[in-house]
């Protein structure tokens, strides 16, 4: 394949990535921001331990499976009858550890509750239980299409459920049904979603290999002998994950108090989904195909890229806190807007974290990450545990920052050693953003920091970017090679 050709194809990829991925942020934000007005504060806080709890859960329910799935699965796509071999070993697996999980969630979700005093969320934990196998399905089925370079299927899947979900929350809450109406509104679009992900499963990768007449391409042992690492890494970010709502549930009391925490944790997960675009397009070509070289220069290309995006984001989280808190939720979280900006550096490290830690996957160097994640879990806890009964809840914020503070830079040096990459491009676009986000900081600041009105935070975000990007042109960052992928990707899209 030629490198016009490559080039070409990952911008496809990533742009159905980034549509997909927008679509989804733009419903999930949506039903957010309605779940967060309509919701009593302890309702909502209820329901985001459910999820909290089922984030722990799902690494049952996947066993790392999907991730090693997906590396074979990218290392064979030029094969259809060895890809079709990798997708039904994984696919019985997942069947049958989701399920097992999901029943056992419903079954100990009163006890569960009840151990981190929170009586309240045991329905709405029974209800995000039954998603959960929905959504441990949908880890392999939009992973597999992605190792495949077939992202453009996850669109209409992803959409379908999303839509399905948004639609099925809104209308069994407004009837009444309060956390657990959202808690099975989830439950609906995953268990539908799914069954239109299999469907396409089936159309993309042919039909399932149910009889044997030739040993299988991967068998199920190799794929968990690979899932094996992959699965403690995930164990240990998946508590990474939960673990400040779970430890300000035991630690401060659940209800109110986990919602100032976890609306502000998933407004900045939305500013995430750009940037998944990305990694699912590129992070998949430094898997080693026979016969071609891993594409390090797309990934360094993409890494850049993704570090002056996340730090556009950072200016408004820290001085527009409040007014987007505001704006969004209202007045009933008083503690969500201090909350936003300990995230900040968890904002500007996010981004670069999806890249570099779906590289080290398909770079066949997951065993590695096992360490990493557990330093990365033992800061967020001790931070918790020892700021949470002095400060508040103010402390998971911090905590999860100072956390990313050693995931990104430990998975850059894993990558930086197996790929031979010099890093200093990288550290020298990271302080050109940087300035451009201190002036952009500033602009921000001139318009107020509590009561900002939407006109102004409308004309102030367009000022302060538009100065942010006049920064990055201006040190050389930013200069016409880019402004030309820029507009070839545009061509594109129109084009498309």
């Amino acid at each position: 394949m030629s490198a016009g050709a490559s080039g070409d194809r990952i911008s496809r990829n990533a742009g159905f990535a980034f549509v997909t991925q927008m679509t989804t942020a733009a419903l999930t934000a949506g039903l957010t921001i309605f779940l967060g007005r309509a919701l009593t504060p302890n309702a909502y806080g209820y329901f985001a331990f459910a999820l909290s709890v089922v984030a722990v859960a799902i690494l049952l329910a996947d066993l790392g499976i999907a991730a090693s799935a997906s590396r074979y699965l990218a290392e064979r796509r030029t094969d259809p009858e060895a890809v079709a071999d990798v997708f039904t070993v994984a696919l019985r697996l997942k069947l049958i550890a989701g399920g097992v999980v999901s029943v056992a969630l419903i079954a100990l979700a009163a006890p569960i509750s009840q151990a981190f005093g929170t009586p309240g969320a045991t329905w709405p934990l029974r209800g995000v239980a039954v998603s959960l196998a929905g959504q441990s399905l949908f880890l392999l089925l939009l992973g597999s299409f992605e190792a495949l370079a077939k992202i453009r299927h996850n669109l209409p899947i992803v959409t379908a459920e999303s839509v399905i979900e948004v639609t099925a929350s809104v209308g069994l809450v407004l009837l009444g049904g309060g956390a657990t109406g959202a808690a099975f509104g989830r439950a609906i679009g995953y268990v539908v979603g799914s069954v239109l992900a299999l469907v396409v499963a089936r159309r993309v990768i042919g039909r399932l290999r149910t009889r044997r007449d030739h040993p299988p391409a991967v068998a199920a042992s190799r794929i968990l002998l690979y899932a094996g690492p992959l699965l403690l890494v995930d164990a240990v970010f998946r508590v990474f994950s939960s673990i400040d709502v779970l430890l300000i549930a035991a630690i401060l009391g659940g209800g109110a108090t986990v919602a100032m925490f976890e609306l502000p944790m998933r407004l900045v997960w939305f500013l995430h989904y750009p940037v998944g675009s990305v990694a699912s397009a590129i992070a998949p070509r430094l898997a080693s195909e026979s016969g071609q070289e891993r594409d390090v220069k797309s990934f360094m290309t993409a890494l850049r890229y993704v570090t002056m995006l996340q730090v556009l984001f950072v200016p408004p989280v820290v001085i527009w806190a409040e007014p987007i808190i505001t704006l969004l939720f209202g007045t009933k979280y008083p503690e969500a807007p201090a909350v936003l900006r300990a995230l900040a550096p968890f904002v500007l490290l996010s981004g670069p974290a999806a890249l570099v830690t779906l590289g080290v996957n398909y770079v066949g160097e997951g065993g590695k990450r096992i360490a990493i994640a557990v330093v990365t879990l033992a800061v967020n806890v001790t931070v918790d545990v020892t700021l949470l009964p002095r400060i508040g809840v103010v402390a998971g914020g911090w905590g999860t920052s100072l956390a990313y503070v050693v995931w990104v830079p430990a998975h850059l040096w894993i990558l930086r050693r197996a790929l031979d990459l010099s890093l200093r491009p990288l550290w020298i676009t990271l302080a050109r953003a940087g300035l451009g986000g201190a002036v952009m900081a500033a602009i921000l600041f001139a318009f107020g920091t509590h009561d900002v009105a939407l006109w102004q935070l409308v004309v102030g975000i367009l000022a302060g970017s538009a100065a942010y990007v006049a920064v990055l042109r201006l040190t050389g960052e930013v200069g016409g090679e880019d402004i030309d992928v820029a507009r070839g990707m545009l061509r594109r899209r129109v084009a498309a």
